[in-house]
């Protein structure tokens, strides 16, 4: 597992807290749903913000960071969505299968995610990496009223387990 700071979200604070905004309204309105991470096979957060100039600097910072972690060039593909929740949504006990998972934090509010093994107090610029499979839940600290705001991505070199899926994209 790795914990890399993102300068760039730490930076533009706000103003990715925005373009969350605005990316929880595009999605809820295509998919006439609240809740983003539900429905994280219908959309990739990254088409979806696609012409935004931070959006597209996240991405290649996630990109190389990925990268880093796999350590080497065979094709890999991601799955990434936003996680927009109120204390009372955000996700109990349960795991990814996939090859990798991990998250990002915008504004994660006063939570901790928790692994069996480990946890994470989750600050604001965190990018969490590691293998998937591994059960984790998010805990409240404290009560909030704005949205926890996260984005969570899967990564996988096994493509054809996966053919029904709409949030793939290569890295």
């Amino acid at each position: 597992m790795a914990l890399y700071k993102s300068n760039l979200i730490i930076e533009n604070h706000s103003i990715f807290i925005d373009k969350c905004q605005t990316a929880y309204n595009k999605i809820t309105n295509k998919f006439n749903t609240k809740d983003t991470t539900i429905i994280y096979k219908e959309y990739n957060i990254f088409s979806i913000m696609a012409g935004c100039p931070y959006f597209f600097n996240l991405y290649n910072q996630l990109k190389k960071i990925i990268r880093a972690y796999e350590l080497n060039d065979s094709p890999l593909w991601m799955q990434a969505w936003l996680n927009y929740q109120k204390p009372n949504e955000v996700l109990n006990w349960h795991n990814h299968e996939w090859h990798y998972h991990g998250y990002i934090s915008i504004d994660p509010q006063n939570t901790v995610t928790e692994f069996e093994d480990f946890k994470i107090d989750n600050e604001i610029g965190n990018i969490y990496i590691g293998p998937g499979l591994k059960q984790h839940r998010v805990v409240v600290k404290e009560f909030f009223n704005k949205p926890r705001i996260t984005i969570g991505f899967d990564v996988t070199n096994e493509i054809k387990h996966f053919p029904y899926m709409y949030s793939l994209i290569p890295i």
